[in-house]
């Protein structure tokens, strides 16, 4: 087994180099690429990467633009670089390409957590025939009020930039989640797990304001992957696994959580099912049970690899 970190430029969409992290064990029966989500870095998924490398699984990551070392500044930190929410999902293909290239006779499997949950969802719906199966962790859900943010965020562009940090945003955004949960720290609707919130709100590439342009890119991604009529539909048998803890305030609702799921399926995609962990809240996967979800996507790894 074997660790590496590099970099890789994109393109052909613009300059940023994204910082990529791969592991590989020895035997490979399957890939799984990571999409993290906002404003984290991808050396917070590596517990995860270590326990499917010992079961054969090759993993990669990398920090989304804007995002861990895939910025040449602190001050690049939340800006895409892009109007579209398109070169954040480009990004994920190129990644995908050159590890596809590499492992050609093993099934692929793609992993999104939070806004990264978004991205793989748009992925979905441009590329799914190259994919032979989807987990969505921890996924937003639809929430009505998108536009209105968009328009906010578009007017403050105006007088600001976009490069601007508004804390108004940030609060419309996540300043609520952290109501329901006893407590005084910060960001404790991440966690239950108060040691891993701790080390999230220290670490200075986590928690961060995203900047206007960050912003516009996050609400055109829920948008986007809520909208129908607008799917490639190739691959309406992909296996697609939701999964999600039971307190996490950015699922809306459970009801919402249901309907992103529904929306598949009503899509066309036959194979969409779904797995709440109880007592869990966002990133499920640094709960102090969080071995409970490892061996939840281990199984649903092993339906699709054949082990």
């Amino acid at each position: 087994m074997y660790k590496k970190t590099y970099f890789f430029k994109t393109s052909p969409y613009d300059e940023t180099r994204l910082s990529v992290l791969m592991i590989v064990p020895d035997t490979v029966i399957g890939v799984v690429q990571i999409a993290h989500g906002m404003v984290e870095h991808k050396e917070r998924y590596l517990p995860l990467m270590k326990f499917l490398a010992k079961h054969h699984y090759a993993t990669i990551i990398h920090d989304h633009r804007g995002h861990g070392m895939s910025v040449r500044s602190q001050e690049e930190l939340g800006f895409f670089n892009d109007e579209s929410a398109e070169y954040i999902v480009e990004d994920v293909h190129v990644i995908y390409e050159k590890m596809k290239a590499r492992f050609s006779d093993v099934p692929y499997i793609l992993f999104g957590h939070s806004m990264g949950s978004l991205v793989v969802r748009k992925f979905l719906q441009k590329y799914d025939a190259l994919l032979d199966g989807l987990i969505v962790c921890g996924a937003p859900g639809n929430n009505p009020l998108t536009d209105f943010g968009l328009r906010i965020v578009e007017r403050l562009e105006k007088r600001f930039g976009n490069n601007h940090r508004s804390k108004l945003i940030e609060k419309l955004s996540t300043g609520a989640y952290d109501r329901p949960f006893e407590g005084k720290h910060k960001n404790r609707w991440i966690s239950a797990n108060e040691e891993n919130v701790r080390a999230f709100n220290a670490h200075p590439s986590d928690g961060f304001t995203f900047t206007l342009n960050g912003y516009k890119n996050l609400f055109k991604l829920v948008k986007d992957v809520y909208t129908p009529g607008n799917w490639s539909k190739e691959n309406l048998d992909l296996p697609i696994l939701f999964i999600a803890g039971e307190d996490d305030p950015v699922l809306l609702s459970i009801e919402k959580w249901k309907e992103a799921q529904s929306f598949l399926k009503m899509e066309g995609y036959k194979n969409v099912e779904g797995v709440l962990f109880d007592g869990m809240r966002h990133e499920i996967l640094n709960e102090k049970n969080k071995e409970l979800v490892y061996e939840t996507i281990l199984h649903f790894l092993e339906g699709i690899c054949g082990r």
